[in-house]
């Protein structure tokens, strides 16, 4: 199974609570339809066919991750954890943009002035930091390690 296929397998959300489900426990198929709350055994089956070289069967006929499986899971699971991340510095540095432009009009049109001046240290301050803590400490820009 190449990345494409890969990526069109966990691309559906239910085929995600299936893997997830799976590390928890092999699991037989009528415990997976009824843990999923699916009522069409053939849409269970079809979402089980798209999945076919992340889980396998084991010997007691319940099906299990492949390490195929648990690394695509482990994908799924760092893209979640770490997503929100990267758009929030991204919230966070759009913001920051838009109060240095607003503090640096206000002082352009008005001259200098203290509460402005603060403001600006303030928001430059707490960008240096977030930055320091988003890039740095929780590594957004290389996975999160």
């Amino acid at each position: 199974m190449g990345s494409d296929e890969t990526f069109e397998a966990i691309a559906h959300p239910l085929r995600i609570k299936i893997l997830k489900l799976l590390a928890e426990r092999p699991m037989g198929f009528s415990e997976l339809k009824r843990e999923l709350g699916i009522k069409s055994s053939g849409k269970l089956d079809f979402h089980l066919k798209k999945l076919e070289n992340l889980i396998a069967l084991n010997s007691d006929g319940r099906y299990t991750l492949t390490k195929e499986g648990y690394a695509a899971l482990q994908a799924i699971t760092t893209i979640e954890k770490y997503g929100w991340q990267k758009r929030a510095y991204i919230i966070n540095t759009v913001i920051y943009i838009v109060v240095v432009a607003y503090m640096l009009s206000r002082i352009l049109m008005e001259g200098v002035n203290s509460i402005y001046t603060v403001i600006l240290v303030l928001a430059t301050l707490w960008f240096i930091y977030y930055s320091y803590w988003s890039i740095v400490k929780r590594g957004v820009f290389r996975g999160g390690e």
